[in-house]
């Protein structure tokens, strides 16, 4: 089955075909000398936004992303309000516009960007504090991958714990599914929160900064679960928010933060991203919980399927 990068956008819900995502970013200044743009690698791209109103302009915000994806053989920057994880969309029907379909959540699932209302009106904020942070960030993706090394990790998905932002290779990744109701169990370590019913099956979920030792910065509002699996273990990773894919290569460039996660359960910090080593996690024995009560059985192995 397909999975899509969900996002929101306009108070709507969107979906675009992983496949067609080569990467999202925390939003940029943008040049709007070049007709509202920016200098992705050393390529300059156009940025458009979802704008069913062609007169209306598109407020940015220092909280927006971009999606580096497609129109056609163009590649663009695309406007999002958030990103919201990435999941299978199943469900669907034809959708009002030729080319896109609904989802039974009423998220609107994007075949052809082609086919949808673009603009490249942009409306820049105008706070000193705001494009600051703006230029700060557009010169980190600035400068031109004329590497030709190896990807070394094809792809993490990026999350955020209070101001701390981390990543995890993808290919441990199940699913992103939104917080559901979580039921405390007495008597199992304190990183583990409690437990879910997901499809059918109990997950322990685990709160990272418990299980690391790591100081709590940052309120914190678990929305999102990611689940990790692999041939023999399977838990949720409880994260304030999803914050996209990207790829990861070698060398790394200076480290601007400072972890409590061990070498042994670190691939690396990527200036201020830390990127978590998702087989050593998978396969780390306190992970393995066997408690019984009268209520639940928690049971966190799970046989090959």
């Amino acid at each position: 089955m397909t999975e899509h990068l969900r996002f929101c956008e306009h108070g709507k819900k969107y979906a675009l075909p992983l496949s067609s995502i080569r990467s999202t970013i925390k939003m940029v200044t943008i040049d709007g000398e070049s007709g509202a743009s920016i200098l992705f690698h050393g390529k300059q791209i156009p940025i458009l936004a979802l704008n069913p109103d062609a007169e209306e302009r598109r407020q940015i915000r220092g909280t927006d992303c971009l999606i580096i994806t497609r129109v056609g053989e163009n590649e663009i920057a695309l406007c999002a309000d958030a990103i919201e994880g990435i999941t299978a969309v199943k469900g669907t029907r034809q959708g009002e516009i030729t080319g896109t379909q609904i989802a039974d959540d009423e998220t609107i699932v994007i075949s052809d960007l082609s086919v949808m209302p673009l603009s490249s009106g942009i409306e820049l904020p105008s706070d000193r504090e705001t494009k600051a942070i703006l230029e700060r960030r557009a010169r980190l993706i600035a400068l031109p991958d004329d590497s030709d090394e190896k990807i070394t990790y094809p792809e993490i998905l990026r999350f955020s714990l209070g101001y701390v932002e981390y990543a995890v290779e993808m290919q441990y990744v199940r699913e992103v599914i939104l917080t559901g109701e979580i039921t405390p169990v007495p008597g199992i370590p304190s990183f583990i929160t409690g437990i879910s019913v997901v499809r059918g099956r109990i997950i322990s979920l685990v709160d990272l900064r418990k299980f690391f030792g790591i100081p709590e910065m940052g309120l914190t509002d678990f929305n999102r679960v990611i689940i990790l699996s692999d041939s023999r273990m399977t838990f949720g990773l409880l994260v304030d928010r999803i914050r996209g894919t990207s790829h990861l290569r070698k060398p790394f460039p200076p480290a601007r933060v400072e972890t409590q996660i061990p070498q042994s359960h670190l691939i690396g910090i990527v200036g201020d991203l830390i990127v978590i080593d998702g087989k050593t996690l998978l396969n780390d024995e306190s992970m393995v919980v066997n408690e019984q009560d009268n209520t639940a059985t928690i049971q966190m192995k799970m046989n090959p399927e």
